[in-house]
């Protein structure tokens, strides 16, 4: 049996990608797989979060049997790899990336070299396989743990993570207390370089879920809210509209801050009125992360290795 070596250029940078790629790979060793998450010497992988994804020291070049699976942002990365006769994987969690700096950006020959992607969502794979020559394109959805994002005793708290929109967030603060007459009993809690077991209690006790997702694949932070039962408004990140619905939330055009201050009074208004629309908002949220989970990724994930690739435990 291949190995299937995924690699990790920048393993302490608190990404989603990051999350994924230990998620797939710790996934893959409870399936019988050889699978490692391979980083540079000296590195270690992300403790950020709970994952139990084994992991080795980068090695040159890696040995003939390897399966290379290689993230689609890695650009210097993609090239070195791209002479090498090892049967090579690209992984796309973020199409933005892939077309701005790294995939695009290769040279034809090298691009030529990678005919087998995954993506973390149909939407995603969909986009490789318009704008890519392929062999092979599958979708391994993101998932949700719903054992760990779930709903608590819920506060006037306003939870929101402004990594790509900062500007936004504090336009949209700004917006929301002259449209509230400076009212200061919701509190706002910017969930910014926390660790997942630190988010998963801020978004429990929040009432409300400010998305301002911007670029994303699919943006596993709208569905993290929403399983935690935080009424949600805001950005879809474009990704994300692949999910997002006028059940599940209340969702505003691409930098309208104005929309999305007006958006996040009316989920305020809805969660003080504590009647038929918030628990049904709420239930469509929870039905639509409950949808994003691990069984599923699991299955597709199986699925790719052993009916696409040809591997098997």
């Amino acid at each position: 049996m291949p190995k299937l070596v995924f690699l990790m250029p920048s393993p302490a940078a608190r990404t989603g990608g990051n999350r994924t790629t230990c998620r797939h790979v710790g996934a893959l060793v409870e399936l019988g797989y050889d699978a490692v998450v391979r980083v540079p010497e000296g590195q270690s992988l992300p403790e950020w979060f709970a994952h139990s994804a084994p992991s080795d020291a980068w090695s040159w070049p890696p040995k003939a049997d390897e399966i290379l699976v290689i993230p689609e942002d890695a650009i210097e990365v993609l090239a070195a790899c791209s002479g090498l006769p090892n049967q090579k994987v690209v992984h796309c969690k973020n199409p933005y990336y892939a077309a701005a700096s790294a995939l695009s950006r290769l040279s034809p020959d090298a691009r030529g070299a990678y005919r087998h992607f995954i993506a973390c969502s149909a939407g995603v794979a969909a986009w490789l396989a318009r704008f890519f020559d392929h062999d092979v394109v599958a979708a391994i959805p993101c998932f949700v743990d719903s054992e760990r994002f779930r709903p608590a005793e819920k506060a006037r708290v306003i939870a929101c993570m402004p990594s790509k929109r900062p500007l936004e967030m504090a336009a949209i603060h700004g917006m929301f207390r002259r449209l509230t007459g400076d009212r200061d009993d919701w509190s706002w809690d910017v969930i910014q370089g926390r660790t997942e077991a630190e988010t998963v209690a801020a978004l429990s006790r929040a009432a409300v879920f400010l998305s301002l997702a911007r670029f994303e694949g699919m943006c596993t932070s709208i569905l993290e809210g929403m399983a935690s039962g935080c009424l949600v408004a805001g950005f879809t990140g474009l990704g994300a509209r692949e999910y997002t619905t006028s059940l599940n939330g209340l969702w505003v055009e691409e930098d309208d801050c104005e929309a999305a201050a007006r958006a996040l009074v009316r989920v305020v208004e809805i969660h003080e009125a504590a009647g038929a629309e918030a628990a049904l908002m709420r239930e469509a949220g929870r039905r639509t992360a409950e949808s994003w989970n691990e069984e599923v990724f699991r299955d597709a994930l199986a699925r790719f290795w052993r009916d696409r690739m040809g591997v098997t435990p």
